[in-house]
């Protein structure tokens, strides 16, 4: 007599296929055309996931968060995501004059009206910090405070 396998929780069988498969309409159903949001889809060996706008990770699943979340942020830094224009940002950080500059972050916000989307940048100085809308214009943030060994101390 021929032993029946036991079923394991491998995301390559039939019913975890199905079941993402209709998780997938389900997460895409009604979404309107430019919408980008992280949605989760089943999976039984690890984290599975996907962008409401139809794309899959490369990987059916992933045994942590962090590689599937940098697939996503992938996806989203190459196809939706503006690229940095750096002179506008410099621009904007000598008009303000937060001093030498240390670097800029995207901003990103998700909404359930929108979805994820960018909204501008963060650039910071040595002396303090701005925020650069998409259209180029910058609003100062803050000015860093220096320590003192007092103020440590207490």
């Amino acid at each position: 007599m021929a032993r029946i396998s036991e079923l394991g929780l491998d995301d390559r069988l039939p019913g975890a296929q199905y079941a993402r498969e209709m998780q997938k309409q389900l997460n895409t159903a009604g979404v309107e055309a430019g919408r980008h949001q992280f949605a989760r889809l089943p999976s039984y060996e690890g984290h599975a996931g996907m962008c409401v706008c139809g794309f899959q990770t490369p990987e059916p699943s992933y045994d942590s968060f962090g590689p599937l979340t940098a697939a996503i942020w992938a996806h989203l830094e190459a196809d939706v995501f503006p690229p940095v224009d750096e002179a506008v940002l410099i621009k904007e950080a000598r008009f303000y004059r937060i001093g030498k500059l240390i670097g800029y972050h995207r901003l990103v916000e998700t909404t359930e009206e929108h979805g994820t989307r960018h909204v501008g940048w963060l650039v910071a100085g040595v002396e303090g910090t701005i925020r650069v809308r998409p259209d180029g214009t910058g609003s100062f943030q803050g000015r860093w405070s220096a320590f003192t060994t007092e103020t440590q101390e207490g």
